[in-house]
């Protein structure tokens, strides 16, 4: 007779991982770079425009990822995309590049600044990377590869909060801008909890064998090893911009 699978230790094992993993990314090389570097207003400047392809390209993603699940995940994508593709009324907020370009005024940023800006070759590579990850993958992968963001980003699985937190508070001590007054870093902050949630309804749902959390698992790690590289890759374009430029 088979060996019963306890699932209850398996998802215990890998909500635990995933928490180690996700807490791992701010202890990198590449994130302890990009948090050090000292930034003015040109470099933040130059952070949110190019960072402005890799927000659009996490709807592309995400679509990819709803294209390739079944129908319940679908619907769990489809909640997701809606604070990201329309806003949310309750809060007052737009669309989150809207309200991303919004909240670049106060760096002196205007949209015509992002419609302008060029994407830089390593961009170009990395979010050509994300696409196939989502893309080319099966549904299990694909969506883990997409919402390894969502967590590593929010503050129910990370200690010390996520990326969008950091930045923000990054922003303030180093710029003077209020964390209140950065409404996308704000935003993210508080949705980034709900959103990272995503992954976990998935394994309640759609994991019940040792294979699949390694599958949910591969893809999360796929998924930060790529965040990982652009991490250091924003590093390096904010080193290039002296601290004196205006």
């Amino acid at each position: 007779m088979a060996t019963a699978i306890d699932l209850s230790k398996d998802k215990k094992d890998f909500y635990a991982e995933v928490r180690r993993l996700a807490n791992a990314q701010f202890e990198s090389p590449q994130y302890k770079r990009l948090l050090a570097v000292p930034i003015n207003q040109k470099r933040a400047q130059h952070y949110v425009l190019q960072k402005g392809f890799w927000n659009l390209n996490r709807r592309d993603c995400w679509a990819f990822a709803q294209g390739l699940a079944p129908m319940d995940v679908k619907a769990l994508i489809w909640e997701h995309e809606l604070d990201e593709l329309q806003g949310n009324q309750k809060r007052g907020v737009e669309d989150h590049y809207s309200l991303q370009v919004r909240q670049s005024a106060t760096i002196g940023l205007t949209r015509a600044d992002f419609e302008n800006e060029v994407m830089r070759d390593e961009t170009r590579a990395i979010i050509y990377a994300y696409i196939h990850l989502a893309k080319d993958t099966p549904w299990l992968y694909s969506v883990a590869t997409c919402a390894a963001l969502e967590v590593s980003n929010s503050s129910d699985w990370v200690d010390g909060g996520g990326m969008s937190y950091r930045w923000g508070k990054k922003q303030e001590a180093e710029l003077g801008i209020p964390f209140h007054k950065q409404l996308n870093a704000k935003e993210h902050a508080e949705v980034d909890v709900e959103h990272g949630s995503l992954i976990s309804k998935v394994v309640e749902r759609h994991c019940d064998s040792p294979a699949k959390f390694d599958q949910v698992l591969d893809g999360l790690n796929e998924s930060w090893a790529l965040d990982r590289a652009w991490k250091g890759i924003l590093a390096g374009y904010l080193e290039g911009i002296p601290l004196d430029a205006k």
